[in-house]
């Protein structure tokens, strides 16, 4: 069995880099990394979802960049 906080700790890693490519091919967040890593557990709401995305890197799906835009824009509220 996995331990769980290692478990976490590759999740955030991976939730990271996805954050990190958002960044790139759309534009900065305006609000600190823990919010957008947030956005994107509701966003990408299974552990498969974010692994396969992960896996598709630096290549992101249309639909969450167009998400993010309008969420930054939006003033990355909730």
């Amino acid at each position: 069995m996995t331990d769980p906080m290692m478990q976490l700790d590759a999740e955030l890693e991976w939730l990271g880099e996805i954050a990190d490519e958002l960044e790139r091919q759309v534009a900065p967040c305006p609000v600190t990394r823990l919010l957008l890593v947030a956005w994107l557990t509701e966003w990408v709401p299974t552990p498969q979802g974010r692994t396969a995305m992960k896996r598709g890197l630096p290549h992101l799906p249309q639909a969450l960049k167009s998400a993010y835009a309008v969420w930054i824009h939006a003033g990355a509220s909730r």
